[in-house]
């Protein structure tokens, strides 16, 4: 009697193991996308901007960035930037990343009600660095980043192209930090 009893009990925690297993691996979180997870931390750097009250005039603020994963495939960053004495400015950005579908959905400023969608027009990947190329039409613009992201540095830069003009230089940030 009790070999049958043992055998049941065996039989139902093999039965059970298979069925749990399942479950407990799906109660875990998707591990974040290599791509974008070495972006996590924060940075020191600066912001060069062509200046739209005074075109082809260059600006430079010092700028720190800090990121963070929200989602295994989206990045929220915060923009402290420096500009000039005893003023001083934030950014709120979020990029989701949808490798699949080739998008990046970018959400921006603190009111998070403005989200854009860029294509990925192409992937470079390269010791140790990612850049994406992102490209989105807005009427006759059409707007296009530049996104470099490594262990210890990150680059992005903006240019706007219109069918009737050479491409414009809007921005650039440019980030680093030391790695460990």
């Amino acid at each position: 009697m009790y070999q049958s009893l043992f055998r049941y009990v065996a039989a139902l925690l093999m039965c059970g193991a298979g069925l749990l297993a399942p479950l407990a691996q799906a109660a875990h979180p998707a591990a974040p996308l290599a791509e974008i997870a070495v972006a996590a931390g924060s940075w020191q750097g600066k912001l060069l901007y062509n200046d739209y009250a005074s075109p082809g005039k260059m600006v430079t603020l010092p700028t720190r960035l800090h990121v963070a994963l929200s989602q295994p495939d989206t990045l929220v960053l915060y923009f402290i930037y420096d500009d000039g004495p005893g003023k001083i400015v934030y950014g709120y950005d979020q990029m989701q990343f949808d490798l699949k579908a080739q998008l990046v959905h970018w959400r921006s400023g603190d009111d998070g009600a403005t989200t854009q969608s860029y294509q990925i027009t192409a992937v470079q990947r390269q010791s140790g660095s990612t850049q994406f190329t992102l490209s989105r039409q807005a009427d006759a613009l059409q707007i296009q980043y530049l996104l470099t992201i490594a262990a210890s540095s990150i680059v992005m830069e903006k240019t706007e192209i219109t069918a009737a003009s050479p491409a414009v230089f809007r921005h650039r940030y440019e980030f680093s930090r030391q790695i460990p």
